[in-house]
């Protein structure tokens, strides 16, 4: 009898063991799950928390982007006060705080712009148009030069055989190049009489400075009764230095840094840069005195350059006029106004820019005081006379009608130029007839367009989640 109650007492000792282990065991277990869940919690809370921080932070960014986009923002002088100080109405926002740095040793200059909430930032780079369309002459439509013509182009890429790849003309159309033919000034036989001097001038041809050379497929060369034209088998006559039917231009956002429909963005800062701005009111005649004068009273100054903004036909016929000469970069931009000179202009030192934000393209035959009667036959009438002239050169020598009516520039004469000519003009025909010498200088095209090419945010650099204050 003990023996038996001993053994079941010693089972109940040994069950009640089990149920005890089992028990905590069942304890432990339940636990760590609590524990596992209440870390999951305060893990899920903490990625809240840092979504909500990167919300307000990308909250204060997006504001402070919109605000450059649409007004700009001056980063000269690294004074980022200064520059914080613009974008005062996004700081703050959402509780988050805004700053900027200026990269370490970057050639363009770039900067870049955080927003910070608790511990979370994002941010994104800013950096100036770079005016990548680099040639002597760009234009949105097509263009046509007559005459002798020595270009100095972009010095590309220097290859391995010492040689560059050259850029002359970039076009978004068709280019044609007719230096002469048989019946302009002189016959053929006549020509023969002449040295190889007077028949070197007659001709297009690309040269570079100092002894050095563009590659043959990068050297377009026309000569006398000769034609160069992309819209026939002589294009082959067109080198690589000649780029034609180019897509997709968008020369405004390439060298102000913001698109075509903010203009008036880049007008406004011109007159807060201390430019000159004014209107010729329809009278192409009143253009050249008002550019004179604001050359005059800047080409001493310590600026960097003369900023002049014509809305309007410019004439740039000096006619009695002083030459606009100028040391510092003059950089003129010409709004819905037909460009024109005749006679002879040496030597221009900047960057001539002409578009037409709300002007249509046939609106410049108007200014031309050309029309075209229902059967196609082309005329001229207008008050000034050298623009009569003009006029009548441009309906006998363009002979098609709606080209003619597309022609925003259209020089005659001798004009020899330091800088670079863009006509952003999308289908319009810009005609050079006489010698031309473009002489392409990057120096003098950075220099006109300083102060002006807005800050824009480099695609693809936004960031979250970089440690405060860290260069990247």
């Amino acid at each position: 009898m003990k023996y038996t109650r001993k053994h079941k007492y010693d089972q109940g000792i040994a069950t009640l063991a089990v149920v005890a282990s089992v028990a905590l065991i069942a304890l432990l277990i339940v636990l760590g799950v609590s524990r596992r869940a209440v870390n999951d919690i305060q893990q899920t809370q903490a990625r809240v928390k840092t979504e909500q921080s990167l919300s307000k932070a990308w909250a204060a960014l997006d504001c402070a982007v919109a605000k450059i986009q649409h007004d700009g923002i001056e980063l000269s002088n690294n004074d980022i006060a200064k520059a914080l100080e613009q974008l005062s109405p996004c700081q703050n926002v959402a509780q988050s705080q805004l700053w900027l740095a200026p990269w370490q040793n970057s050639e363009r200059g770039m900067w870049h712009l955080y927003a910070t909430h608790a511990q979370q930032q994002v941010g994104v780079t800013l950096a100036k148009a770079t005016g990548a369309r680099r040639s002597s002459f760009v234009t949105s439509g097509s263009a046509a030069f007559y005459g002798g013509n020595t270009w100095r182009p972009v010095k590309g890429k220097k290859r391995e055989d010492g040689l560059y790849e050259c850029h002359s003309i970039m076009a978004g159309g068709d280019v044609m190049i007719r230096p002469r033919t048989l019946g302009e000034n002189q016959s053929k036989s006549s020509e023969s009489s002449k040295n190889e001097e007077e028949k070197s001038q007659n001709r297009f041809t690309v040269l570079l400075d100092d002894g050095d050379e563009c590659a043959p497929e990068y050297k377009t060369e026309v000569s006398d009764y000769t034609v160069a034209d992309s819209r026939d088998e002589t294009g082959a006559r067109l080198k690589k230095d000649v780029q034609t039917n180019v897509e997709n231009m968008d020369l405004f956002n390439d060298y102000f840094g913001v698109p075509r429909a903010q203009w008036e963005t880049v007008r406004e800062q011109f007159e807060r840069q201390g430019g000159t701005v004014f209107s010729t009111y329809g009278d192409p005649s009143e253009c050249y005195e008002p550019l004179l004068n604001a050359v005059l009273s800047s080409s001493s100054s310590e600026s960097a350059n003369i900023k002049v903004w014509v809305e309007g036909p410019c004439d740039l016929s000096r006619e009695e006029n002083v030459a606009l000469k100028s040391d510092v970069p003059i950089l003129l931009v010409v709004q819905d106004g037909i460009l024109a000179l005749r006679g002879g202009m040496d030597t221009f030192n900047g960057v001539i820019y002409q578009f037409n934000p709300t002007l249509t393209v046939y609106g410049f035959a108007n200014q031309w005081g050309m029309h075209t009667s229902e059967s196609g036959g082309m005329s001229c009438s207008h008050d000034d006379s050298n623009i009569q002239e003009l006029c009548e050169m441009i309906t006998s020598t363009v002979t098609n009608p709606d080209q003619a009516s597309r022609v925003p520039f259209w020089f005659h004469g001798s004009f020899i130029t330091k800088g670079a000519f863009i006509t952003d003009v999308p289908d319009g025909h810009s005609v050079v007839y006489g010698s031309f010498q473009p002489t392409y200088s990057d120096e003098t095209v950075q220099q006109s367009f300083k102060g002006l090419k807005q800050w824009r945010p480099v695609g693809n650099s936004y960031h979250d989640i970089k440690p405060p204050y860290e260069e990247g």
